[in-house]
């Protein structure tokens, strides 16, 4: 049976900002959303979880399904990751999710209040950092952190980042920018060489991750599809158990195949090694 330790939620491909280095803020979910319970009972059947992560989109469109979350899964010692763009991750919010074993990622990639509007597409700058602050003066620092993506566009503001997270005492990552998926408008720095013979470029997301979507399919990385013959999801949390699609032979095949591809999202914070980077 496949033993994932990180579930990546995508709780919507929505988003509130315009930003230049992707493209989802033009998408709208189409299909039902996925029930809350079902991801939680998915989450709760795996015993080898330690975290869930939610991305996006922007997770914080979906405050109400959030808190249900942090509520339903405080029973256990899964810590959940929220990545936000920070613009809703408003006092309330903070306030609310404070108590839970949580820890929310910013993005930032720029701290020049012109640039920002090119990164983001709107005027956001005042608020977006009024909640970062809001965040890091009231909650514990190890669930604080921000995060950079480092392009052509960003290069030379990013370090500007690292300083403004120096000084407020919070860990700082940076995640190279590759353009497969996102299909926005920056550029990647120098193309991403991946050596499959390397043992180091080895995709360490086939042995610990599971991906899940807002329509309930599960893959065991959101790029999966992309591996030939890989097209097809684990399964849908809408009509099977998860322990059904774990311990399926082509959740096997997919793990084998994963491992040895050479995709650039190798580059990913994702697929780092189990403990590398962890706050």
């Amino acid at each position: 049976m496949y033993q994932p330790t990180n579930i990546y939620y995508m709780i919507t491909t929505e988003c509130n900002q315009k930003c230049t280095k992707c493209s989802h803020w033009k998408q709208k979910d189409s299909a039902e959303r996925l029930p809350i319970s079902k991801l939680i009972r998915a989450t709760k059947d795996i015993a080898t979880v330690q975290e869930l992560c939610i991305v996006g989109g922007e997770p914080t469109l979906f405050r109400t399904e959030i808190y249900e979350m942090l509520q339903t899964l405080s029973d256990t010692p899964i810590r959940t990751t929220i990545i936000t763009n920070g613009v809703l991750a408003d006092r309330g919010f903070i306030d609310r999710i404070a108590n839970f074993n949580i820890h929310i990622v910013f993005s930032i990639d720029t701290m020049d209040k012109l640039f920002w509007k090119f990164v983001r597409g709107v005027d956001s700058y005042d608020r977006t950092i009024e909640n970062v602050e809001y965040a890091i003066n009231n909650l514990d620092p190890l669930k604080v952190s921000i995060q950079s993506v480092l392009s052509k566009e960003t290069e030379f503001h990013i370090k500007k980042v690292a300083g403004y997270a120096k000084q407020k005492k919070v860990y700082h990552s940076i995640q190279d920018y590759i353009s497969d998926g996102f299909n926005g408008l920056w550029s990647e720095v120098g193309k991403k060489q991946v050596i499959v013979s390397n043992h180091e470029q080895l995709c360490f997301a086939a042995d610990k991750n599971l991906s899940i979507f807002q329509n309930g399919d599960v893959y065991i990385c959101f790029q999966q599809s992309w591996i030939n013959g890989c097209q097809a999801p684990l399964g849908n949390l809408n009509f099977q158990e998860i322990t059904e699609m774990l311990t399926s032979e082509y959740v096997e095949d997919v793990k084998e195949k994963m491992r040895i591809c050479n995709l650039p999202c190798k580059v990913l914070k994702c697929n780092i090694k189990n403990g590398e980077n962890d706050v």
